[in-house]
């Protein structure tokens, strides 16, 4: 996920990592592939500033004990993967659409477009992005979503069918991602396993702040 939002590369800490998330706003978080509720307890009880979050790979139920009442808890994630294919068909654009998919760096950070033929206007968009540019068997998928005025025409599955191709042309094997509940039901029908849920929690910023 660093490198799909142009973070610098996670940092070791509290036996977990840290990263500067950047994109699409800057939303520091410290990620744990696991529950420990010594380590959680006295990490929380050292965080005063609003909208730093601690994204954990264990249920609601393990974390909400641990958290003062001023702490929020997102809406739960899900860990997933998937054996990605390795000669991928490539799908045509719905009527109406195009898509294009680039490698912005030249080092495999993806970004996929699908655009409104008519408008030009932005009807979905993913990124993904190669775990290790030098040994790139893993690919990791993020911010994949479709406009509300553009859903439920296939164009999610389109996005996540073109990054997989293109992944798997720069060497990906395998990829991860981190769903949302609705994306959840999208990566299940296209192959994809879940591993773990996800429950991110962080103090919430003032009202009309950014929410990260």
């Amino acid at each position: 996920m660093a490198r799909c939002r142009g973070a610098a590369a996670p940092v070791a800490a509290h036996g977990g990592f840290y990263v500067e998330v950047r994109v699409p706003v800057r939303s520091p978080r410290y990620v744990f592939a696991a529950a420990d509720p010594d380590v959680l307890r006295g990490l929380i009880a050292s965080i005063t500033t609003p909208n730093l979050w601690i994204n954990v790979c264990a249920p609601r139920s393990d974390i909400a004990p641990a958290l003062p009442p001023t702490w929020e808890i997102a809406e739960p994630q899900f860990l997933m993967s998937a054996v990605l294919p390795p000669a991928p068909t490539l799908v045509a654009a719905p009527a109406g659409y195009s898509v294009e998919t680039v490698d912005e760096d030249g080092t495999g950070v993806l970004q996929c477009r699908v655009l409104d033929a008519a408008t030009g206007a932005l009807a979905a968009r993913g990124r993904a992005a190669l775990a290790d540019a030098a040994t790139p068997s893993t690919a990791v998928f993020d911010m994949i979503n479709t406009s509300a005025g553009h859903r439920r025409r296939g164009l999610g599955t389109l996005v996540m069918n073109a990054l997989s191709a293109h992944a798997v042309r720069l060497g990906a094997a395998r990829g991860v991602l981190v769903a949302s509940p609705a994306g959840r039901a999208l990566y299940r029908s296209l192959g994809w396993r879940l591993h773990a849920p996800v429950t991110a929690v962080r103090i919430p910023p003032p009202e009309g702040g950014t929410t990260g």
